[in-house]
């Protein structure tokens, strides 16, 4: 049921014209600045990855860093200046976002709409407003149980970053007895980092992945503000 009234949701948001969503908020020209700051950002990995695994010995991978970041900065910076410059028509969007939502539990989840017409009285209301607190806990139910489990992968991602520590740290100084000089440790050492780091955003995919669990979160944030502005 929580799912079902989550689409619905979604469906009455992508029909109304007054709410902005998620990239569609910016206008044309900001909306290239952002691609090419995402291209660059890909780009760069990619640079970082296989220069580290192909020149391992050579510093061809600052460039790829120094590009990311530059990207980065300015993917923020825009993010920032448009939600300041657009203020006031995010928060009008935001409320219509709220009244959407609003409609669509009445049609769809409230029980004291045979008639679709809207009860403005103590009882409704209370009952009504029951009814989104249950949903909420639903909702945080499932959020939970994805947290708990994204504690458990971060503690692998920590013990194979402990582990990755120990091993460089131990052979950095008995760099003698295995036989290796400082230019081969650091082509060891760089090869077990770019490993490491597969493996870990491997493990952590899943938390890109998993977006119902975003989804629910925000869903649950629009609840909560629903209840502020309607009880």
């Amino acid at each position: 049921m929580e799912y079902y009234i989550l689409k619905c949701y979604q469906e009455a948001k992508n029909r109304c014209s007054d709410v902005d969503q998620g990239f569609d908020r910016f206008e044309p020209k900001i909306k290239k600045i952002v691609i090419a700051c995402l291209v660059a950002m890909f780009t760069s990995c990619a640079e970082i990855i296989f220069t580290m695994l192909l020149l391992p010995k050579q510093l061809w991978y600052c460039i790829g860093i120094i590009i990311l970041l530059i990207a980065m900065v300015i993917l923020i910076s825009v993010d920032n200046k448009d939600q300041r410059n657009h203020m006031d028509k995010y928060v009008d969007s935001h409320k219509k976002k709220i009244e959407v939502l609003d409609e669509v539990l009445l049609n769809k989840f409230y029980n004291n709409n045979k008639n679709i017409i809207r009860k403005i009285d103590i009882i409704t209301l209370k009952e009504n407003k029951e009814k989104i607190e249950e949903l909420m806990n639903i909702y945080q139910e499932y959020i939970d149980k994805e947290t708990s489990k994204e504690k458990k992968r971060n503690s692998i991602i920590l013990t194979i970053f402990s582990v990755f520590a120990g091993v460089l740290t131990i052979s950095f100084e008995n760099m003698g007895v295995i036989g290796i000089d400082f230019t081969n440790w650091l082509y060891v050492a760089t090869f077990l980092l770019v490993f490491v780091a597969t493996a870990g955003i491997w493990i952590y995919s899943y938390t890109f992945f998993d977006t119902l669990k975003r989804k629910y979160e925000l869903m649950t944030k629009d609840l909560k503000d629903l209840l502020l502005l309607k009880y």
